[in-house]
């Protein structure tokens, strides 16, 4: 099911694009980690650990674009992966993403992220307008394709609008953002509730 149509779905494409945005930058600092000798790659154990971080990034303007605060982050040798714990990534623009899960596994070469337990992905309303949140129990994502999956279910809320679904596939490229079977749905409209009449002002 083509889930564009609706309201809460015309967000998700900023929703994703926040959040390929901030996994962009779990890559890049997971690419500066510092290379173990040869020797070290046979190891099963991290051969590093970094706990209770904060990093941020600003534009060549000075305008500050990702903060990534976590518990811990290791990295693990033998298959080049990495692994974040307790992850929570802003994205700053005039309406901040946010981004967060329990933890995030980076495949070695950065092609693919794994988001798992109790997994976020909030855009600040604007206008009015409430946040528009997501909320899965497991979420994959490939930042080059620009494409997400999860085959858990599926949560958006927008206020008290909500659809959700048995799961998720996006392409952020392509614009094709589907819920899988079953998916249910409550959408809730505003009202333009016609304003009452001034009486017209008499003069004594």
């Amino acid at each position: 099911m083509s889930i564009r149509a609706n309201p809460v779905a015309t967000l998700f494409p900023l929703l994703l694009a926040g959040l390929l945005a901030g996994l962009s930058y779990w890559l890049d600092l997971a690419s500066r980690a510092p290379d173990p000798a040869d020797d070290g790659r046979l190891r099963s154990d991290p051969d590093f650990i970094v706990k209770q971080f904060e990093v941020r990034r600003y534009d060549p303007q000075g305008q500050l674009q990702h903060t990534l605060v976590a518990a811990e982050m290791r990295h693990y040798p033998h298959d080049e992966s990495t692994v974040i714990r307790a992850p929570r990534i802003t994205y700053h623009r005039a309406a901040p993403t946010f981004v967060s899960a329990r933890a995030a596994q980076l495949s070695g070469k950065g092609e693919h992220i794994r988001l798992s337990d109790d997994v976020r992905i909030v855009r600040s309303g604007t206008g009015g307008q409430p946040d528009t949140v997501l909320t899965t129990t497991l979420l994959d994502v490939w930042p080059d394709a620009e494409t997400a999956r999860t085959d858990a279910p599926v949560t958006i809320a927008q206020g008290p609008t909500r659809i959700s679904g048995g799961g998720l596939s996006a392409d952020n490229k392509t614009s094709t953002y589907v819920l899988e079977a079953p998916v249910r749905g409550v959408f809730f409209r505003k009202e333009n509730r016609p304003q009452p009449a001034s009486l017209p002002h008499r003069s004594r």
